[in-house]
């Protein structure tokens, strides 16, 4: 909220307080003020003036020459080319040795020919902000009211020598957003007295008379609602000066007077109103009802809006005339032919108004205060300050009494009562405050204390206004606040002395990251959010549980509407940009939550699991006596196993053909460690691909969560043998659906049933089909060294394990040794 430091002083005596220093205490008081501005940026010399003649330049076109009585006892002849520029108009008038925003100095000129001593002025020349003001007071010269002094200063007239805080306040703090709120905040920082209600008190009101419109409420998101009709005289009218000023330094663009009356007494008592002709008022009745589904209505934006269920609405028998408390319609705006104003001040529920804000895209001042709550004591009052503005501005007369109605949820506007221990503050705190000190604070504050003792608990009378004060917890809040913070002692927390522990979780993912960025990856992070429909990448059906992710309730936009379930489109729009960046390849990981809905929509929190995500896209980098060259699944395999023989999970590992959707059927695989599958890696599909628009990528995803749960093997280191080691090298006919994993871990099985203390390895060295090799078959090379840790091998120990190992894949996978006869 931005807030006038002359229009505050007003209320509270602020003579020996700068604008600096108050938004120090204000700050140190928990209403945190980012910026004082001062509201003029370098005028001066700048005089109101009376256009006495205009004419046209003799050598210009576009130019007018200007006589003008600026109250200097001679009359300037002023060059002026604004369009606006006549005769009897009065204007700000910079003499000659003004200064203006900029550094702009003003001299003696000619213009064309013709002498100019002095300079007319626009807003924008003044330092006014432009975007808040109205075309016709922008698109040439500040025209100002035909009664202001000639001669007068304009840094008086438009309230220049003013400086505005920008207050950034916490959702709590609704009673400050308003001068009413602020200057008892300011009065009890200060120690000294608020005026607020002697100097803005509006005039009486007879609510007995017969009132011109009849109210009923419908709606459970109304609590009370008034309305007073006046009659207006004459033509409409802009709103005085010194109003327009006020609205400006809080960042409200004036309008017209009774439009600006409504947002004046809202910033004044923080009570929304607002202003309907009421010649567009049915029957002269005001229904509080829920909208239907679908109901349209056009706002005062010129926006037609498809409301739902829930959302209030302020209507006449046949028609709906605004959304309760967020913005009035346009069929019952004021316009110049308005002859008579329904004045509305109503007391709205704040979830309702909160919700259909945000179901609407819709946010305004009104709106802002009654989410945060409005103080239902002054509902009245703001209705009687703006009857009696709107008589003294336009000349408006009331028309019969006023009509309230309040509902069987109306809040109380009597204080509320919240009990209070003067040492238990002392103890939350851990300081030795007076009771004396608390109960000036609570003074200070316009609370009621009942209660005496320092000892015993006192019970605290907390005015309506300060709904936000609800528990003792607040009310030692609010003692820390006045008496200071820095008052507190600073002291260390008395705990138990334990040593800290690191959970498993948290190291495995250290130990990950550690090792992944030493087999050459880099790690990205990228947002847990992401678009319901970036996961048709993965190929899933429709039904797929996949894809039933978690919408966010405030997206920060659409791109960002879900929680991820999968890593895969993130590190894949990482990828692409670094491809359409130049960037030839790379290898990236990112460990992140991926969130499990157990049902939509939620009725628990989701299950949230650790996931690392690993990309190869691309190529690999020139290096010394290697050509760079496509990223292949073993480049992603050997990491993984690397990483898994670290971790001590290399026992029992094993790698089976994937049938994950978004991989490559041939070229892919599940990890399983001990029978238990934690994860996947392999090329991607090529419509996957094709879609993330990567052309060849290896991906490989491991849930963390479950290894985190595996029973880790202890590394056993054995002596190295002294003993030399044996050498055979197999070639063997299989179907080709045989997943050469599966050979590897039966020659394993069969060596070992034959000699249990065995030390043996087993790779494949070589995968051939083709010429010589029947159709559907394909010759595994499987190459196996043997040895002991204390003897050496004979023939016929190694002929009886390879026969056992020849017995088994034949038995298990009818393989037959090439070369041989079948």
């Amino acid at each position: 909220m931005r807030v006038s430091y002359q229009w505050l002083s007003e209320y509270v005596d602020l003579n020996d307080v700068t604008p600096e220093r108050l938004a120090e205490l204000l700050t140190s008081g928990g209403l945190t003020v980012d910026a004082v501005t001062t509201r003029n940026q370098g005028v001066e010399g700048v005089v109101v003036g009376a256009v006495l003649a205009c004419e046209q330049h003799s050598n210009a076109d576009r130019l007018k020459v200007c006589q003008v009585d600026a109250g200097t006892g001679e009359i300037l002849q002023i060059v002026c080319g604004a369009a606006n520029v006549r005769a009897g108009v009065r204007v700000p008038v910079a003499l000659v040795g003004a200064k203006l925003p900029g550094g702009v100095e003003i001299k003696r000129a000619k213009l064309r020919g013709v002498e100019s001593s002095g300079m007319l002025c626009s807003a924008k020349e003044l330092g006014l902000e432009v975007r808040l003001l109205p075309t016709e007071q922008t698109s040439g010269l500040f025209l100002l009211p035909e009664d202001t002094p000639i001669g007068q200063s304009i840094v008086d007239v438009l309230h220049l020598d003013d400086a505005v805080l920008d207050l950034d306040l916490t959702p709590n703090r609704g009673d400050c957003l308003s001068m009413r709120g602020l200057a008892y905040e300011v009065a009890a920082l200060l120690g000294r007295r608020s005026h607020f209600e002697e100097k803005a008190e509006g005039h009486h009101l007879d609510v007995s008379d017969t009132p011109q419109v009849r109210v009923r409420i419908e709606s459970s998101g109304c609590h009370a609602y008034a309305g007073q009709v006046l009659q207006l005289t004459g033509n409409h009218q802009p709103s005085p000066l010194w109003m327009q000023m006020r609205l400006l330094a809080a960042g409200i663009r004036p309008i017209d007077a009774i439009v600006d009356v409504t947002n004046y007494v809202m910033l004044e008592w923080g009570q929304p109103l607002h202003a309907f002709d009421f010649a567009t008022v049915e029957a002269g009745q005001i229904i509080v009802r829920d909208a239907e589904q679908g109901e349209l209505i056009e706002t005062l934006d010129g926006q037609k809006r498809v409301l739902a269920e829930g959302m209030t609405l302020i209507a006449d028998p046949k028609k709906a005339l605004g959304i309760a408390g967020v913005m009035g319609g346009a069929n019952s705006e004021i316009s110049v032919g308005s002859r008579s104003v329904l004045l509305e001040s109503a007391l709205f529920e704040r979830s309702h108004v909160r919700r259909t804000g945000q179901k609407l895209g819709l946010r305004s001042e009104a709106q802002q205060r009654f989410e945060r709550g409005v103080d239902p004591a002054v509902q009245i009052p703001a209705l009687k300050r703006a009857v009696a503005l709107l008589q003294q501005i336009v000349g408006a007369t009331p028309q019969g009494g006023v009509c309230q109605v309040t509902s069987d949820s109306m809040p109380s506007m009597l204080a509320h009562e919240v009990c209070f221990s003067p040492a238990r503050c002392n103890q939350v705190l851990g300081t030795s405050f007076q009771a004396s000190e608390m109960r000036n604070v609570f003074s200070r504050l316009g609370f009621t204390v009942i209660g005496q003792g320092e000892t015993e608990n006192w019970r605290i009378m907390v005015p309506s206004r300060r709904a936000d004060i609800q528990l003792e917890a607040d009310l030692v809040e609010e003692v820390a606040r006045l008496c200071g913070y820095d008052a507190i002692p600073a002291t260390l927390p008395m705990l138990a002395n334990a040593p800290g522990r690191v959970g498993e979780s948290y190291k495995l993912q250290k130990m990950t990251r550690s090792l992944f960025t030493n087999c050459g990856m880099d790690e990205v992070v990228t947002y847990a959010f992401g678009h319901p429909e970036s996961i048709s990448c993965l190929r899933l059906p429709e039904n797929h549980s996949l894809r039933q992710s978690i919408p966010l309730l405030l997206p920060m936009s659409e791109e960002r509407s879900h929680l991820r379930r999968h890593l895969l489109p993130s590190l894949a729009q990482v990828a692409l940009y670094n491809l359409n960046h130049g960037v030839k390849g790379g290898a990236i990981f990112e460990i992140s939550r991926v969130f499990h809905p157990y049902q939509l929509p939620l009725v628990q929190q989701p299950e949230e699991r650790h996931s690392l995500g690993a990309l190869w896209f691309g190529h690999t980098d020139i290096e010394l006596g290697r050509p760079t060259r496509a990223y292949t699944f073993f480049d992603a395999k050997g990491v993984l196993e690397y990483w898994l023989m670290i971790l001590g999970l290399q026992e029992n590992l094993q790698f089976t053909r994937s049938h994950l959707p978004w991989l490559h059927p041939g070229r892919s695989a599940d990890i399983l460690v001990n029978g238990v599958t934690i994860g996947s890696l392999g090329e991607l599909h090529p419509e996957s691909a094709l879609q993330l628009e990567l052309p060849r990528a290896i991906w490989a995803e491991i849930d963390l969560t479950t290894v985190a749960s595996l029973p880790v093997h202890a590394w056993q280191v054995h002596p190295v043998s002294r003993q030399p080691w044996s050498y055979r090298d197999l070639a063997v006919l299989v179907d080709h659906e045989v997943p050469a994993e599966s050979l590897l871990i039966q020659v394993r099985k069969n060596a070992l049933a034959v000699m249990p203390h065995l030390q043996l390895t087993a790779k494949i060295f070589d995968v051939y089909s083709g010429k010589g090799i029947p159709v559907g078959k394909k010759s595994v090379g499987i190459s196996i060294s043997l040895g002991l840790e204390d003897a050496t091998l004979d023939d016929d120990s190694i002929q009886r394990i390879m026969d056992a190992i020849l017995h088994g894949l034949r038995l298990e996978y009818g393989a037959e040794l090439r070369g041989q006869d079948s």
